[in-house]
């Protein structure tokens, strides 16, 4: 007991709380002397509400029971102010044992108590403000609060009991790292800093931690628990920052024309990886459209001073063509008033012929009446000499022979003029028969000599004329055919000169669209210059340029060339043209 005296504060109570003794100890705790407290109740250390509760009256009636107490308590010393003691109220028995008092044993622990209550205060604002969960030495979860939980979208029953990788990618699980970090911890080393870890559904997370392992009373590893604060939106935000400053610098020497730097994408990872690699494919495709450009910007270059070069010979070459036009119009006109009139002719002509072709056709009938009569006279030739006795009646005969061929040279007209000569000379003959009979037999005989031959005359002008009546006939039909070809040859040749009208008048019209051509040649040559001018302003770092992004930057050339190009020359008509002999054929002109 003196020795409990020395080093505790005791004090001692009736069964019912009233105080019969105190040591020093106890006095110096509460500022009370002895006869201050002798007699009073121990209510007297404890404030007016734990006095009137139901919990300290529970308290004395347990100790009155014989039950004993021990733990920490709160009570007031004789100033007012408050104090902890850490104590045990024990109940003291008789030789029956029947409780006859209370002594308590007690240990002043404010300032552990405030020490306590210190830690405790700033691990309730730990765990208020901090994501807290704890481990075993080789990694599985103890337990978890809820702003952890809330970080990683687990419940505490889904996470307690499994292991710590559950929160890391599987390459990082399994490497020799992983095992190290662990091995690490369980040998009661601290470690802390930026961690990437997963959370419910594979949500990508950082945080900043600290992994603190908790030593027991010898110091050895107990358990680890680690704080952590999300950083997850301020890491996206520095790594966006950082992002921002590399692309702005990338961006900047861009607008200086220099397509030669990327941002470097070490590090970067989700949104802001997908930012920078779109910046950097953006610059990079810039890079090909203007490497690209700049190869068709001097493809297009040399076409359009081709085009230029080629618009001028057009030009040149329609304003030849178009004076062409215009004498081959001119010419054209000739020719058709000379064809007109030709046909005209050509119509006189196969009127003529109709004329010729009776006038033959007239001449071939008294042709065969000659011959006739000539075969007539043949016979009355042979018969003269039977006749020389009877010279009255052949007189008679003659006079009236010679009556009918005067008729018939009437008849024959210029023909039939011989004719009438030689009916003359027989009448004149018949009154001088009676006086020339010998001459007549003479005469006779010589005649019908001459009669036989004029016959054969007659026959052979017969034939001639027969061929002169078909020959008649054949040149009536032709010059028809060539009156017909003529009117037909003047209605092609007029049409024609109205097609060479026209095809001077779309000539003149070409050579204004060649002239036109040239200009915008010309223009689009100095625009091609300016593009060529500003692409090779850009450094491009010696990049390919994609063939695909060529071809497609090609068809820009096929619509630049049809805006230079010359309207398209109009497709002249095609005309029908009668040949000289009725050979119909086609020209284009």
């Amino acid at each position: 007991m003196l020795a409990l005296n020395r080093a505790m504060a005791v004090i001692s109570f009736k069964l019912d709380g009233t105080i019969l003794d105190a040591n020093e100890n106890f006095l110096k705790t509460v500022g009370y002397t002895l006869e201050q407290v002798r007699g009073r109740h121990h209510s007297m250390f404890v404030t007016k509400e734990d006095a009137a509760s139901a919990e300290y009256k529970a308290f004395w009636e347990r100790l009155r029971q014989g039950e004993y107490d021990a733990r920490q308590f709160q009570r007031v010393a004789a100033d007012g102010s408050e104090f902890w003691i850490e104590a045990s109220y024990n109940p003291v028995f008789d030789r029956s044992g029947k409780p006859v008092k209370v002594i308590k044993f007690a240990t002043v622990i404010t300032d552990q108590k405030n020490r306590e209550a210190d830690m405790a205060g700033q691990a309730a604002a730990i765990r208020k403000a901090m994501a807290v969960i704890e481990f075993t030495l080789d990694g599985h979860i103890l337990d978890a609060n809820e702003n952890f939980l809330a970080v990683t979208g687990y419940s505490l029953g889904e996470i307690k009991g499994k292991h710590h990788s559950m929160f890391c990618d599987a390459g990082y699980r399994s490497s020799p790292e992983y095992r190290a970090f662990w091995e690490k911890l369980g040998r009661g080393e601290y470690d802390s800093g930026q961690y990437q870890r997963f959370g419910k559904g594979g949500r990508e997370v950082w945080i900043q931690a600290s992994y603190n392992p908790i030593m027991d009373a010898k110091g050895r590893p107990l358990k680890v628990v680690k704080y952590a604060t999300d950083i997850t939106e301020q890491k996206a935000a520095r790594q966006l920052a950082k992002a921002v400053g590399e692309a702005q610098a990338v961006i900047g020497r861009a607008k200086d024309k220099d397509l030669t730097t990327r941002i470097d994408m070490a590090g970067k990872e989700g949104e802001v990886a997908i930012l920078c690699g779109g910046i950097n494919e953006l610059i990079e495709t810039m890079a090909q459209v203007i490497g690209a450009v700049g190869a068709i910007s001097g493809k297009v270059a040399a076409a359009a001073d081709k085009m230029a070069s080629e618009s001028v010979e057009l030009a040149e070459r329609a304003e030849a063509q178009a004076s062409s036009l215009q004498e081959t119009a001119a010419t054209t006109e000739e020719l058709a008033a000379s064809i007109k009139t030709s046909a005209g002719n050509s119509r006189q002509a196969a009127a003529l012929g109709d004329e010729a072709k009776t006038v033959a056709s007239r001449g071939g009938a008294i042709v065969t009446d000659a011959v006739a009569a000539m075969g007539r006279i043949e016979q009355a030739s042979a018969s003269i000499a039977d006749i020389i006795s009877m010279i009255d009646e052949i007189s008679f005969q003659t006079n009236l022979l010679a009556l009918n061929a005067a008729v018939e040279a009437a008849r024959a007209g210029d023909a039939g003029r011989g004719f009438a000569v030689v009916a003359s000379e027989v009448r004149a003959l018949a009154g001088r028969s009676s006086e020339s009979a010998n001459g007549i037999k003479s005469l006779i005989a010589n005649s019908s000599e001459q009669v036989r031959s004029g016959v054969q005359l007659v026959k052979d002008a017969g034939r001639t004329l027969d061929e002169i009546v078909d020959a008649a006939n054949r040149v009536a039909g032709t010059i028809a055919e060539i009156s017909s070809a003529a009117t037909e040859q003047a209605n092609g040749v007029e049409e024609m000169a109205k097609t060479v009208a026209h095809m001077d008048e779309i000539t003149q019209r070409n050579s204004l669209m060649a002239d036109a051509s040239s200009k915008l040649s010309r223009d689009l040559q100095g625009e091609t210059q300016a593009l060529a001018a500003l692409v090779g302003a850009f450094r491009l770092g010696g990049s390919d340029q994609p063939a695909r992004l060529a071809a497609d930057l090609r068809s820009v050339l096929p619509a630049m060339r049809a805006a230079a190009a010359p309207a398209k020359p109009v497709p002249l008509p095609r005309v029908r043209v009668a040949g000289g002999r009725g050979d119909d054929g086609w020209a284009e002109f």
